[in-house]
């Protein structure tokens, strides 16, 4: 089956066009992922270009601005006409051990700032507040667009909004062009929630943790260790009854797509992709092996393969 990961799509009403699946750094900011090589973490970005993903997604929380040094690395590598766009975001760190969020208008600014230094960069594509702050959206919508019009970014995004938080963003009348949220076969009702209000504002929708954290990566076995580090070694998701019920509808997963020629890996990222009003899924990517791979996880679905996948997630998703 061909797949589909040269069709690129536009991210909301934004000039940009991506693949339908970019590569995320999260895991190679070296926080909450456990420890991680910088030569893996290079060779894992310059691999998932190589197979033809046109995007990256960054954040300074990212192991406080690890992930985005070590993508700036990559892009140094590059030629201006092979660099990918380039995706980061604002608002959130970690001070004395605790997240702190912030959108004040030095804020955005300051993050602004740091992260063209860090990714050596005279604009940023999109550039996204990471979570919901305390600061009025106006000031913080205001601010993005002074970034706008001084050709410092190209296209503002939030992340892990409510529908009644992005309708109060639209409210102050500065652009939006897309919203990054949590969506996936285990939990998707961070995106479903809001996927109507995009579809109608024109507003793209990126999902992030696509594969949940690495659970529906089709690897998984009942007796799953995590590194000391490893955010995912504290969490019920991955223990017990949840994780059995999982491994299960993981197995039913991996029966259908070898009657029609795909992994779990495809089948979990493809089903979100056909999701109107998605614009791209991102996929964290840690070596060279996932690199490669990650162009080809957009497949096309059949509407039967879509509602064999749903009932296997319904089912799994009931306690």
């Amino acid at each position: 089956m061909d797949n589909i990961n040269m069709n690129k799509r536009h991210l909301g009403s934004s000039e940009l066009e991506i693949t339908p699946v970019g590569a995320g750094a999260f895991a190679i900011g070296g926080w909450m992922w456990g420890e991680q090589d910088e030569r893996d973490s290079i060779a894992a970005l310059q691999a998932a270009l190589d197979s033809g993903v046109n995007w990256i997604d960054s954040a300074p929380v990212y192991g406080e601005g690890r992930a985005s040094e070590v993508t700036g690395k990559v892009l140094k590598s590059l030629p201006p006409s092979d660099r990918p766009l380039i995706f980061t975001k604002f608002g959130l760190h970690i001070v004395d051990g605790e997240r702190v969020k912030s959108g004040s208008a030095a804020q955005v600014e300051r993050d602004c700032e740091a992260e063209l230094v860090r990714l050596g960069v005279d604009c940023i594509d999109l550039f996204q507040l990471h979570w919901p702050a305390p600061e009025p959206v106006g000031e913080t919508a205001a601010a993005c667009d002074r970034l706008l019009k001084a050709g410092k970014i190209r296209a503002v995004g939030v992340s892990n909004f409510s529908t009644a938080e992005l309708t109060e963003w639209a409210a102050t009348g500065f652009p939006l062009h897309c919203v990054q949220n949590g969506f996936s076969l285990v939990r998707p009702e961070p995106s479903l929630e809001v996927l109507p209000w995009c579809r109608e504002h024109h507003v793209g929708l990126l999902a992030y943790s696509p594969l949940f954290r690495g659970l529906l990566s089709g690897t998984w076995t009942a007796d799953k260790t995590f590194p000391p580090g490893d955010h995912r070694g504290q969490r019920k998701d991955f223990q017990g009854e949840h994780l059995r019920r999982w491994l299960q509808a993981i197995e039913e997963l991996r029966a259908l797509g070898k009657e029609i020629g795909l992994n779990v890996r495809q089948l979990a990222v493809s089903r979100l992709l056909h999701e109107p009003g998605v614009s791209g899924v991102i996929v964290g990517v840690r070596n060279a092996a996932q690199g490669t791979g990650l162009a080809q996880l957009a497949a096309p679905l059949a509407p039967e393969a879509i509602h064999a996948i749903d009932a296997i997630a319904n089912r799994a998703r009931r306690p």
